[in-house]
């Protein structure tokens, strides 16, 4: 479960965070514009951890992942059909808030799953299949953009995103509240 959502996280997260000039251009934004308007959209990339470190322990953390990955589903399929510029600046900046918060929940949830004797290296084996996916995730983005454009790389970051919907909201477990001795069980 946590191989598959570390893999496409990745490609979903750093599919849009390393792409946000690219697509604000194939958005129609001129090049200066696109660099202006990507600067503005970094703002909100602190506030995302500063967010879910307000609800961490209050909401279950596998609902952390889940939520906000259908936030990136919904705002990228949103932002893939905009043209105006305030409109695709709110939602690169809702998207980058709603990745933030996956990347700064999901850390604390894989370690909770482990027992302690194996902890550091089963994170180790789990976290590497992302360093998979952020590598694939430039060569992926850019045959989607280049054949599909846009529309077609919020597609493959939907794909991804649904992978990481069903893996940690069908098969994560619940840890909020449980000794790492109960969840070793």
């Amino acid at each position: 479960m946590l191989i598959a959502f570390n893999f496409f996280q990745a490609i979903g997260y750093y599919g849009f965070a390393n792409w946000i000039p690219t697509l604000l251009i194939g958005q129609g934004i001129t090049v200066t514009k696109s660099l202006l308007y990507s600067f503005i959209i970094a703002f909100a990339l602190p506030i995302g951890p500063l967010l879910a470190m307000t609800v961490a322990d209050k909401i279950q953390r596998k609902w952390l992942i889940v939520v906000p990955a259908f936030a990136v589903i919904l705002f990228g399929i949103l932002f893939g059909q905009m043209k105006d510029p305030l409109l695709l600046i709110v939602l690169g900046v809702l998207i980058s808030l709603a990745g933030q918060i996956i990347s700064a929940s999901y850390h604390a949830y894989q370690a909770e799953l482990f027992p302690t004797s194996v902890r550091c290296r089963a994170n180790g084996l789990v976290y590497s299949a992302s360093r998979v996916g952020a590598m694939m995730s430039g060569f992926l983005i850019a045959y989607l953009l280049r054949d599909f454009g846009v529309v077609g790389v919020f597609a493959g970051i939907t794909a991804c995103m649904l992978v990481v919907v069903i893996s940690i909201g069908v098969f994560g477990p619940k840890t909020n509240g449980l000794t790492l001795e109960e969840l070793s069980h």
